[in-house]
């Protein structure tokens, strides 16, 4: 394919040169599409809006040899209102740095780009607590990408033992033990309020993902496991992660 359209996010941008940026873009049929953009530095360029960081916008990819370069490009969304927030601006950083870790090129799922602008479109407009949004695009994000556990019962004797029982959740299998099966060593435990917050965001039809609500010690729980869980499979550290984590406590 020498060239295509799509739309897309713009999750990082290096400087190259005196004028011109490297986009990583979120598309929504091609994946993560890494691309040059010449002179898109130059305030008068028309490419300068369009692939600024968390811009949402139009573009039309051209192939340049072993990689592609941005030949057009018009921004639809600006995402403005994350610069008024150094921890709301750090956790999108952390968002994009994530999805472009996690998303590979020519990945043709819509939804993944669906789910990145949801969460900035919530984090902008302070309709979600950033730990619960957090939490959310940390699982969904795993699971769209190949990385979803399996939590719909236990691993050894399949069974989901009635409430108050908790599950031991072991976070580098992906899979859930019973008390009889595991226990503390084997895996973190979860009250059946966290299991379920678990399964629903893993598992719900994306129009109702953002529905469920959880009590706050719950939710402290819960996104304590999504990112030691995705740390843990991804097998790395994410420097926006530290980052934000930072800014959040001041």
């Amino acid at each position: 394919m020498d060239s295509f359209s799509t739309d897309g996010i713009v999750l990082q941008v290096r400087y190259t040169g005196e004028s011109d940026r490297i986009v990583t873009v979120l598309t929504r049929e091609h994946g993560v599409v890494r691309a040059f953009a010449k002179a898109a530095r130059r305030p008068k360029s028309k490419l300068h809006a369009a692939t600024q960081a968390f811009c949402f916008s139009d573009f039309i990819f051209q192939k340049s040899g072993d990689a592609y370069r941005v030949a057009e490009a018009s921004p639809k969304e600006l995402f403005y209102q994350l610069h008024d927030d150094i921890a709301k601006l750090s956790l999108a950083q952390y968002f994009g740095q994530l999805a472009g870790e996690l998303v590979a090129a020519d990945e043709r799922n819509p939804e993944n780009l669906r789910l990145i602008l949801n969460s900035l479109y919530f984090l902008c407009n302070n309709k979600k607590d950033p730990v619960w949004l957090k939490a959310v695009t940390e699982m969904r994000l795993c699971a769209n990408c190949g990385y979803a556990p399996d939590l719909t019962g236990c691993s050894v004797c399949g069974e989901l033992p009635a409430q108050p029982e908790p599950m031991y959740f072991n976070l580098s299998a992906g899979v859930l033990l019973c008390r009889r099966c595991g226990n503390s060593y084997s895996g973190v435990a979860v009250n059946r309020s966290v299991l379920s917050a678990l399964l629903h965001v893993i598992l719900s039809d994306f129009d109702r993902l953002y529905t469920f609500s959880i009590a706050p010690g719950d939710l402290q729980e819960l996104a304590s496991i999504c990112e030691k869980y995705i740390l843990i499979q991804t097998e790395r550290q994410f420097s926006s992660l530290d980052f934000y984590k930072k800014m959040a406590e001041l």
